[in-house]
Order: structure tokens, then sequence, then C-alpha cells
């Protein structure tokens, strides 16, 4: 009995496995990836850094691709290969992945460029509020040490800092990324 039951298992066991693809035949995964995008044609990129708009659309179409194949692949619940779906996209649209790669990278330093633009222009605001509010206090104070206080404040408050001086070449294609996204504040929607 005990020996039918050990048979059993053992077959159920191989018809079970023999189900399965096997590893070189199901669709290629993240090292077969990898080593396609090794081999690809080298990528020069331009010596100023800046993205045309033919490689802005070419990442805005391979965005769109890649949100497709991520939701595949979370369909069939294939999360190992979703690092690279973006990759995969830019192979199956006939791109090169090392033009995409770079032109990925640019536009996420673009975009990372608008964020914190966003940020100092509510930062100058607030600071401006304060000014404001700051003044309104002085013209009120009757202390003069209070005074001293405000003055102090108020004179840090206008010391400009160094943080709006933005590079160049990633203000340009800020300006490129929102010009092709129609503004939205995240070129990928």
């Amino acid at each position: 009995m005990a020996r039918s039951c050990v048979f059993l298992l053992l077959v159920a066991l191989t018809v079970c496995g023999c189900q399965h693809k096997p590893v070189a035949d199901r669709a290629p995964g993240t090292a077969s990836l990898m080593d396609q995008v090794a081999k690809a044609p080298e990528y020069k990129p331009p010596a100023d850094g800046r993205l045309n708009r033919r490689q802005v659309e070419m990442y805005l179409e391979v965005h769109r691709r890649e949100e497709k194949i991520r939701d595949a692949l979370r369909a069939k619940g294939d999360l190992a290969n979703l690092a690279t779906a973006d990759l995969h996209a830019a192979r199956e649209l006939g791109h090169n992945p090392k033009e995409y790669a770079w032109v990925r990278d640019r536009v996420l330093e673009a975009e990372m460029l608008r964020a914190t633009r966003s940020l100092s222009r509510q930062v100058a605001e607030s600071r401006q509020a304060l000014l404001t509010l700051l003044r309104k206090q002085r013209e009120a104070a009757v202390d003069a040490v209070r005074k001293a206080e405000i003055d102090h404040q108020i004179r840090e408050l206008e010391t400009p800092s160094d943080a709006a001086n933005a590079d160049p070449v990633r203000a340009a294609n800020a300006d490129l990324l929102a010009q092709a996204s129609g503004g939205s504040k995240d070129a990928r929607r």
C-alpha cells in the first residue's frame, strides 16, 4: 500500500511537472533582455546633453507600451520582469535600448527639475507672505529690541539663495518635455 502511494505520488509529480514549459521556452527574462541590451549598437549621446523632440516622442511611445507590458506581467503574476518592462517595450518598438536608457535618464532629470521649480515657486510665495507679515509686525512693534529682531528676520528672508540656479541643459530638457507632454506635471501620464 505504501509503495503504491509513493508510486502514485511520483507519477502525479511527473505529470504536473511535464506541463510546465522549460525555462528556455519561456518569454525572454531579465537576464536574456540584459544580454540583448548589451549587444545593442552603441549610442553616443549628443555632446550638449540636450534631448530633441524625436527622443521625447520615442520616450512617450515606449512609456505607453511599457504600461501595457506591466499590466500584462501583473495579470500573469510575472513580477520578476516588471523592472525591465521599459527595455522590453523599447526593444519591441524597434528602438535602441541604449539610446532609450539615456533618454529615460534625461527625462527623469527634467522631471526632477520641474518638481524642484514648482517647489521653489511655492517657497518663494511663502517667503513673500512671511515678509509681508513681518513688515506688519515691525510697524506695530513699539519695542526697539523687537523691531531689531524683526529687521534681522526680514534681512535673512530677503537674502537670495543659490538654489534657483539650474543647469541650462536640464532646464532646456525640462522645457521640451513640458511642451511634448502638453504641460502635464508628469510626462509619463
